[in-house]
């Protein structure tokens, strides 16, 4: 099988974990199938991008990452119609010098709709071979700040399109596929989840004798590191031997937070650590927290069952497809008292979960063998 990946989100020169979840995706697919992958960056709302092209292999996987230049006269809209017709035929031109290069695909295989799914719309068309979309967002739950609803009729417009026109839609998580579906009259997505390496992200026995949480994200809006510092300050009423890690990029006002809450001998920062690192602060850890507002099938909650965390989390997009009474406990979002109820009860029946099982039953679920499989099942029965 031939294979082309058009990917709208992926690490690039500009910002280096945009679209990891894409890339953990397309390592898995290339352990069984060669796999091309083309990306054009896309302008951030304060980036000039200059003229870029990086080529790289891994084994099967060929990344080929473009940047074009692009100045903004901040005249709004009219920069936004530049910048997409200039995307667009840009973006032509490579798929052009990609077919003079490697031929032409069986398929294509498109990570978020908008906008590359633009270009996979109608070069499957001009191609006359079938395309499939695989949606990893959270952008349509209601609730998320930049959510599908308010975007532009441009961009409602042509998600629709698509999204109908593809030969299949996936999702990783049941969740936000079911809104997508609803959403746009479609039949039901397939869903595969997110991805774990486990060569990685495995069981280790942790010799720790202090209860240690663990917390590693962003640390956007949305992922409500500020009401989990309040949990944990509420927590110190009832029990006070435990610490809690937080990798990350924090603000000066989750910062003054803590040290505001008297909490900065038990809560420490460690900054953004890379792939590797956090499996490794995940197997020195206790138990991971998360209290998002809204996610898909978040990356992380997965990597540290992996690593035979249990899990205290907010109930959110497919995360409760992952955590069950077995390897976690699942709160209301926002509910800040729910969650250090939770907290306190993880410490305390803490013995009940079996780590090495957690870790041995989210390996078979979420390794790149499971989820590989699945994608190219999904490729055989698209293309007969």
């Amino acid at each position: 099988m031939q294979i082309l990946w058009l990917v709208s989100s992926y690490p690039n020169p500009y910002e280096t974990t945009n679209g990891d979840f894409v890339e953990r995706h397309a390592l898995a697919v290339s352990k069984i199938v060669p796999l091309d992958l083309i990306h054009v960056v896309q302008i951030g709302k304060d980036r000039r991008t200059k003229q870029g092209y990086m080529h790289t292999k891994q084994d099967n996987l060929r990344e080929l990452v473009y940047s074009f230049p692009f100045r903004k006269w901040h005249l709004g809209i009219l920069d936004k119609i530049r910048y997409n017709i200039k995307y667009r035929i840009y973006y032509r031109m490579i798929l052009f010098k990609y077919i003079r290069q490697y031929g032409t695909p069986e398929l294509i295989h498109l990570h978020v709709p908008m906008k590359a799914g633009i270009l996979a719309k109608d070069f499957a068309e001009y191609w006359q071979i079938p395309y499939i979309v695989t949606e990893h967002s959270s952008m349509y739950d209601p609730v998320a700040k930049d959510s599908f609803f308010t975007r532009s009729i441009f961009f409602k417009y042509y998600t629709k399109k698509i999204f109908k026109d593809a030969a299949a839609v996936t999702n990783v998580s049941a969740a936000m596929g079911k809104m997508v579906q609803e959403l746009f009259k479609l039949q039901e997505p397939e869903i595969i989840h997110n991805v774990v390496d486990t060569t990685v992200f495995k069981y280790q026995p942790t010799v720790s004798t202090t209860f240690t949480w663990f917390h590693a994200s962003t640390m956007f809006a949305l992922k409500n590191v500020d009401k989990i510092i309040d949990a944990f300050t509420e927590l110190t009423k009832l029990n006070q031997d435990w610490e809690l890690i937080i990798a990350g990029n924090a603000t000066s006002n989750i910062l003054d937070k803590v040290c505001e809450a008297g909490l900065s001998n038990k809560i420490k920062f460690i900054g953004e650590l890379k792939h590797n690192d956090v499996a490794k602060q995940m197997q020195q850890s206790s138990a991971l927290v998360m209290f998002s507002k809204h996610e898909n099938f978040p990356c992380v909650i997965i990597e540290a069952l992996c690593c035979g965390l249990p899990v205290v989390s907010s109930n959110v997009g497919g995360i409760a497809e992952a955590v069950n009474e077995t390897n976690g406990l699942l709160v209301e979002s926002e509910n800040v008292a729910q969650l250090t109820k939770a907290l306190a009860a993880m410490m305390a029946n803490y013995h009940q979960y079996n780590r090495e099982n957690i870790a041995r039953e989210a390996a078979l679920k979420y390794s790149e063998e499971t989820i590989g499989d699945q994608f190219v099942y999904l490729y055989k029965k698209i293309l007969g």
